[in-house]
C-alpha cells in the first residue's frame, strides 16, 4: 500500500480504576503498581496543557492553563481553556474554582475542570486523565466522554518575556470541514512583539505554501490570561491564543475559526541541521485514508545527506510492508539550507514522501512534506532529535507512556496514557484508554494491567511485548536515558508515541526537572463522522 495523502494533527484520554469519574471494564480491578513517591502535592502552581485529537465533529483541539493548589484537598483555583473544532471555538474561557485534580503514588493523575461560556446557561466540563514523570511534566489525554486527544501537561516559569532569537513552529489541524491543515516555519520578534523576519510553509489539504515570508506579531498573556499571535503570509492571517511554557516553548491555539490548528513553538538556539544519528516519528495517511505511523533513525553529517536511514510503519495495522519477521524500511537523502533557518530535506525510499520543510529549535527539527505537484494530495508531519550515543532506557526508573493514533477495527481515535515498571526483562504497571468512535460520538474507557517483556535496544533501537495493555508490541527507539518514540507493532492499531522516565519513582522524593517536552506529530483520520453540533456545546454537561 503507498504510504500518501492527508490529515495531519500535531502532537500529543483514559480513565483511573480508583476515580470515580471511570467506568470499569466489566473485569476484576487490576492491581497497582510498585508504589511510587507522587501525592497531590505534586502538582502545585500554574501549568499549561494541550491537547490535541477527535470528537463528533472531527477535528479537536484544547489548551489552556490551570494553578494548582498542591494541597492535598486537590484544589484547582485559578486557570483559562480554549476548544476548538468544527462544531465551534471558544477562546480563553475562565476555569471554575470548583475543578479538582487526583493524584495516585505512582504518578496516574485525573482533573475535572469546569468552565462556563458566557452567555450560555449551564456549567461545562472536560476532565483530563495523565501519568506525571516529574511535577513539571506529564503526558495527557482527554477523558470525558465527548472526545478524545493526547498532549502535554508542563509548569509554567514565573514572569518571562520573548527572546530575541527565532523560534521555529509546527502547527497542524483542520479546517472547519475537516481538511487537513499543517504549517511549519520560524520568526523572530522584536521587542514590542512584532515579527520582523519570518518564513512559513503551509500545507492545506495539498494546496501548497512553501517558503512563504512571514509577518505578524506575537504577545505572551500574564497570570491565567493567554496572550495572542498572529501570522500572516501570502496564505492567509491566521489568529492565535498563546499559552506560555517558558520564555524558550510556547503553546499556539487557533481561535479564528477559520481552521483548528493547535502545536508547539520552540526557540532556536542553534539554526543548523543537526549531525550524527537523529531518531524521528512521522504519521500521515496512506491512499485509501488510512493512518500510518513511522518511527525510526536517520544519520546526518551535518553537511549536506542523509548517508542512511531505517523506518519501521505501521500502515493501518500493516507493519514494515507485512514482512516477517518485521524488517524496518531503509532509506537515504539530502538536505540544503533555503533561507531563513529553513531547511530543505529530500528522501528516497521514505514511506510518507520525498519533499520537507525542516526547521531546526530546541524541540527537535521540526517536518513537513511539501512534494510538488504530483503529490500534492499528502500531508506528512513529524519531529526529529539527537539520539545520544549508545542509548538505552535507565530500566530503574519509572516510565511514563502516552500512545495516540487510530482503531483500525472502528476507525475512531485511540489515546493511552500508562505507567509502568521494568524489572529485569519484566514490565508491569496500569494502562487507561479512551477509544472514541466519531460515528457514535461515544467513548469506550476502561483501566487495565499492562505486563510485557522488555527487549534492551540493539542498534539504537527495542522493542516491548505486552501480554496485556490493548497494544500487542512497540518498537522503541531511545532518544536518551530517560526518553524513547515508539510505534505500535499491532494490527488492531495504528499508533504511535512517547516513553519518559519518571524522576525518583519508589522514593521518597519527587524531582522537579526533566527533558524538555518532546512533540508527538500525528494524524487522525475523520472518516467517520456524525452531524454537527452548534457552537460552543460540544462539551456541555
Amino acid at each position: 500500500m503507498s504510504l500518501r495523502n492527508l490529515l495531519v494533527l500535531p502532537i500529543a484520554c483514559a480513565s483511573l480504576a480508583l476515580l470515580a469519574s471511570c467506568g470499569g471494564s466489566g473485569t476484576s480491578a487490576p492491581s497497582a503498581p510498585p508504589s511510587g513517591a507522587y501525592r497531590n502535592t505534586s502538582l502545585n502552581g500554574a501549568y499549561t496543557f494541550s491537547v490535541a485529537g477527535a470528537d463528533a465533529n472531527g477535528i479537536f483541539a484544547m489548551s489552556g492553563t490551570f494553578t494548582a493548589c498542591g494541597c492535598t484537598s486537590g484544589n484547582i483555583s485559578a486557570g483559562t481553556i480554549d476548544l476548538a473544532s468544527p462544531g465551534g471555538v471558544l477562546a480563553a474561557a475562565p476555569l471554575a474554582t470548583n475543578s479538582t485534580y487526583i493524584i495516585t503514588t505512582d504518578g496516574r493523575g485525573f482533573a475535572r475542570l469546569f468552565y462556563t461560556i458566557t452567555g450560555v446557561a449551564g456549567t461545562n466540563e472536560v476532565d483530563l486523565d495523565f501519568v506525571l514523570t516529574s511535577s513539571s511534566h506529564g503526558l495527557v489525554i482527554r477523558d470525558d466522554g465527548l472526545g478524545t486527544g493526547s498532549g502535554t501537561i508542563d509548569a509554567q516559569a514565573g514572569s518571562v518575556a520573548l527572546g530575541t532569537t527565532p523560534y521555529a513552529f509546527s502547527l497542524s489541524g483542520a479546517d472547519m470541514n475537516n481538511a487537513s491543515f499543517f504549517t511549519v516555519g520560524a520568526f523572530t520578534v522584536n521587542s514590542a512583539g512584532t515579527i520582523t523576519t519570518g518564513v512559513a510553509d503551509f500545507n492545506h489539504n495539498g494546496t501548497l505554501g512553501t517558503q512563504l515570508a512571514l509577518s505578524g506579531s506575537v504577545s505572551l498573556g500574564s497570570g491565567s490570561a493567554p496572550g495572542s499571535a498572529t501570522l500572516s503570509s501570502t496564505f492567509g492571517s491566521f489568529a492565535f491564543d498563546v499559552y506560555t511554557v517558558d520564555a524558550t516553548h510556547l503553546k499556539f491555539i487557533e481561535k479564528d475559526g477559520l481552521a483548528v490548528m493547535v502545536g508547539d513553538v520552540f526557540n532556536q538556539p542553534s539554526t543548523s541541521f543537526p549531525s550524527g544519528t537523529l531518531v524521528f516519528n512521522m504519521s500521515g495517511l496512506d491512499t485509501g485514508s488510512n493512518l500510518f505511523v513511522a518511527a525510526g533513525l536517520m544519520t546526518s553529517d551535518g553537511t549536506s545527506l542523509v548517508t542512511n536511514g531505517v523506518e519501521d510503519v505501521n500502515d493501518a495495522g500493516v507493519i514494515d510492508n507485512n514482512t516477517n519477521p518485521a524488517t524496518p524500511i531503509s532509506f537515504s537523502g539530502s538536505f540544503a539550507a533555503s533561507g531563513g533557518s529553513r531547511f530543505q530535506l529530500t528522501l528516497t525510499n521514505f514511506a510518507g514522501g520525498t519533499t520537507f520543510a525542516a526547521y531546526p529549535s530546541s524541540g527537535g527539527l521540526l517536518l513537513l512534506e511539501v512534494d510538488p505537484v504530483g503529490f500534492t494530495t499528502a500531508v506528512t508531519g513529524g519531529s526529529a532529535m539527537a539520539q545520544q550515543s549508545g542509548a538505552t532506557l535507565n530500566t530503574s526508573a519509572g516510565f511514563g507512556m502516552n500512545l495516540t493514533g487510530e482503531d483500525v477495527t472502528s476507525g475512531g481515535e485511540l489515546d493511552q496514557i500508562a505507567e509502568f515498571k521494568i524489572s529485569g526483562t519484566t514490565v508491569t504497571g496500569l494502562v487507561d484508554s479512551n477509544d472514541f468512535s466519531a460515528s457514535l460520538g461515544t467513548v469506550a474507557a476502561g483501566t487495565g494491567n499492562v505486563n510485557g517483556t522488555y527487549t534492551a535496544p540493539t542498534n539504537g533501537t527495542g522493542a516491548i511485548t505486552f501480554t496485556k495493555g490493548g497494544v500487542a508490541e512497540i518498537f522503541y527507539y531511545p532518544i536518551d536515558s530517560s526518553s524513547a518514540l515508539f510505534i505500535a507493532a499491532d494490527n488492531t492499531e495504528a499508533t504511535m508515541g512517547i516513553l519518559e522516565a519518571q524522576s525518583a519513582p519508589g522514593s521518597g522524593q519527587v524531582l522537579t526537572s526533566h527533558p524538555r517536552s518532546i512533540p508527538i506529530t500525528r494524524v487522525m483520520a475523520h472518516r467517520r463522522l456524525v452531524s454537527k453540533k452548534a457552537p460552543g456545546n460540544t462539551n456541555q454537561r
